[in-house]
């Protein structure tokens, strides 16, 4: 309803990465980690096609949003990386999985904001690291902060998960 392209369909996302790069061993591989650091070309495909500020946030994001302005929300966590419930101004979001919103440096840590990658995924080129020199083994990809396939949750999940359970 938002107008995110979906996953699983036969012209899904899964099944144009597919035809697009057949060495792909599995469509979601493309948010593992480990092969992330082998090829980024899938991922960043990808993350053109769902980049925030896309899609609108649905009346279900509108009715969360609404919940919290009357004092009844005490923290809404949300799998998704579309960054839809902070385009709904839901304060009170915890984005597991991460988001778009910044991106770190696979190398170096060096931490930006997801729109200074903006442009790179938009043209289809991978984004480099302005603080890493272009040698060494591994290349200095900026990987917007979502949560792949063998990585850890945020910190911000863990903190407010305690945080809440001392409220309960």
């Amino acid at each position: 309803s938002c107008g995110i392209p979906d996953f699983r369909s036969r012209d899904g996302v899964y099944a144009r990465l597919s035809k697009d790069f057949p060495d792909l061993p599995d469509p979601q591989a493309m948010f593992d980690i480990n092969y992330f650091k082998h090829d980024q070309r899938p991922f960043f495909k990808f993350a053109k096609e769902i980049y925030p500020g896309q899609f609108e946030p649905s009346i279900s994001h509108k009715f969360i949003k609404c919940i919290e302005e009357h004092g009844k929300l005490l923290r809404n966590y949300s799998q998704n990386i579309d960054t839809l419930e902070i385009a709904a101004g839901i304060e009170r979001v915890v984005t597991c999985h991460g988001s778009f919103a910044t991106a770190t440096c696979t190398r170096c840590k060096f931490k930006t904001s997801g729109s200074s990658i903006k442009e790179s995924i938009f043209a289809q080129r991978i984004p480099l690291c302005p603080q890493c020199p272009p040698d060494g083994e591994e290349m200095a990809v900026i990987k917007p902060d979502i949560v792949f396939f063998g990585e850890s949750l945020p910190d911000e999940f863990h903190d407010s998960m305690a945080a809440d359970k001392d409220k309960c």
